[in-house]
């Protein structure tokens, strides 16, 4: 291998080495030498340098590590301190929180106490509420079959009582005894006293009636003034007489509400099923019948149902329906009664009469008809055809030449009452163009002592109209001198019972006290039903203002007024 490339030849045949002259080549293996070293000398250095760059490399590196870690630890530092402050902070909501737990403890504690002490509250006020529920429920009951003033069973309680017994009745062959009672006068109270005394009159009443009766009896208060009683069991009509002339002396005795003395009477009407009726309509309403005859008999009776009642009933109801035919067919007429006056013999006016036309061509009196008008109702059309009728017929004569002063016109309670009256009244004054001053409503003192205050109001907007006002049959009624007084009255008619009265006994002394209180109270009096020279001269001599009776004319049509008008003026 050569020194210089290193290169390995093959080996060829030797050959005999020259000889060299080593003293020749010394100063040649030297240069080599120097060479050699030098060549490797900058090798080392090259070498060196390249360890040098090395070892900066790696220094700058290590720097780089170093400043690397550096900054890692101070990033490392920054978490320590931000998991420091972390640690802390939740250290401070560990506390908040542990606070707030315990508040939270205690305050759930409390709010447990107090949800308990609401759910013990709320359970006993809904036992409570409970309980109020129920015993309404048990008062509405109690109110729906009771009469809210008496307590007494009402109408739907009775029929249903009713209904058990005549079942009963009926598997036992036994009688049921339904009796209808009216107090008889109750509204005269009513309306002197006040409401107030008459309710607890009432509520006297029924504690009288129940004294009378059976626990297994029904007293049973209908409205107003109305009871009925039930007897369950009784053997014939005898037993139902005993027990209401039991009731009647029990409601005779006196009253005593605050400090009036009250006394009321009773009129009863008794009727039996089966004997008077099959069913409960019939059984009530024939004792209801049997009442109404023991009214007109005279009050403070009682009547037991009898066929021919019913006979007179079923003619009611018949002559209830012609009056319905009466009043869409026209059939009603007028007659007119002469006020004369008693000085002068003058006529100074005309009383209106209604007379129904029936088809018979015969004449129907109001006595026969005017109290069924009441009861259906009916009288309040058939007393505006009469006020629109007068008037009309006012005008008429005054168109003539008749100077008719008053024309009077009969007014029932119920008619007077009704909400409607004051706009009907205006009405047919416009239709007939009546001037109000030729006009006078007569009215009972029955009627104005209904509703004293309503009646005031009423008879004002009269008088404002430029009517006058006066009572009819003055003395038969129940008013007080007080409300005559105060009323805006402008007439007293004395009633035709006292004129017939006038014999020189006590009739007399009872015309006088009228006409005195009329003049004292500055009323003109006029006396009805003059049929004797004797009467015209008494009450001529009282100093009676006018009068109306047969003695100068009986109710005459229309015409026959007009004659008659016309000759007096001759």
């Amino acid at each position: 291998m050569s020194i210089h490339d290193g290169t390995c030849h093959p080996k060829k045949k030797a050959k005999k080495p020259r000889e060299v002259d080593e003293t020749a080549l010394k100063p040649v293996s030297a240069i080599v030498n120097t060479l050699t070293g030098h060549v490797q000398t900058v090798g080392i250095r090259e070498a060196n340098a390249d360890r040098f760059q090395g070892v900066n490399e790696l220094r700058q590196q290590t720097a780089d590590l170093r400043q690397e870690a550096a900054n890692l630890r101070r990033e490392a530092t920054d978490l320590r301190e931000q998991a420091a402050q972390f640690r802390n902070k939740l250290i401070n909501v560990g506390g908040e929180i542990e606070k707030a737990t315990t508040a939270l403890d205690v305050h759930s504690d409390e709010l447990l106490l107090e949800a308990n002490e609401q759910l013990v509250i709320a359970t006993v006020r809904a036992q409570t509420m409970a309980e109020i529920a129920e015993q309404s429920a048990r008062q509405m009951a109690h109110m729906a079959e009771h009469d809210f003033l008496t307590g007494l069973p009402n109408r739907a309680l009775l029929t249903d009582r009713l209904e058990r017994s005549i079942a009963l009745a009926k598997r036992q062959n036994k009688k049921v005894a339904l009796m209808y009672l009216d107090l008889d006068h109750f509204k005269h109270i009513n309306d002197s006293l006040g409401h107030s005394i008459g309710d607890q009159l009432l509520q006297s009443v029924a504690k009288s009636l129940l004294s009378c009766v059976r626990f297994s009896d029904t007293v049973s208060r209908q409205g107003g003034d109305e009871f009925v009683v039930m007897l369950a069991d009784v053997e014939d009509a005898d037993g139902a007489v005993l027990t209401a002339q039991k009731l009647m002396e029990a409601v005779s005795q006196t009253h005593l509400i605050g400090i009036h003395r009250l006394h009321v009477t009773l009129s009863i009407g008794i009727s039996l099923y089966p004997d008077d009726g099959k069913d409960i309509e019939t059984v009530v309403r024939n004792a209801d019948t049997a009442m109404y005859y023991a009214k007109k008999s005279g009050r403070n009776k009682y009547q037991v149902f009898t066929p021919e009642m019913k006979v007179r009933a079923v003619r009611r109801q018949s002559v209830r329906q012609a009056l319905h035919k009466a009043l869409e067919l026209d059939r009603f007429v007028l007659h007119y009664q002469p006020k004369v006056n008693l000085e002068t013999g003058a006529i100074t006016g005309a009383e209106a009469l209604v007379r129904w036309q029936r088809s018979n061509k015969r004449l129907a009196y109001p006595t026969q008809f005017i109290s069924i008008a009441e009861d259906c109702g009916l009288i309040v059309p058939i007393g505006r055809w009469v006020l629109r009728e007068a008037c009309l017929q006012t005008q008429a004569w005054l168109r003539d030449g008749l100077e008719i002063d008053q024309m009077a016109v009969n007014v029932s309670a119920m008619e007077f009452q009704e909400k409607d009256f004051l706009a009907g009244v205006h009405e047919i004054l416009t239709d007939t163009d009546m001037d109000p001053r030729h006009l006078t409503f007569e009215l009972t003192e029955t009627g104005l002592m209904q509703d004293t205050q309503k009646t005031m109001s009423t008879l004002h907007e009269l008088k404002d109209m430029g009517a006058q006002i006066a009572i009819d049959d003055f003395g038969t009624g129940y008013s007080s001198l007080s409300y005559l007084r105060s009323f805006p009255i402008d007439e007293l008619k004395i009633d035709q019972s006292f004129v017939q009265d006038i014999d020189g006994g006590p009739g007399d002394a009872i015309v006088s006290a009228v006409i005195a209180i009329g003049k004292s109270l500055k009323h003109r009096v006029v006396a009805e039903g003059i049929e004797t020279p004797e009467q015209l001269a008494f009450l001529q001599s009282r100093d009676c203002a006018e009068g109306q009776g047969y003695y100068f004319c009986r109710p005459v049509a229309a015409d026959a007024f007009a004659e008659l008008y016309k000759a007096c003026l001759q």
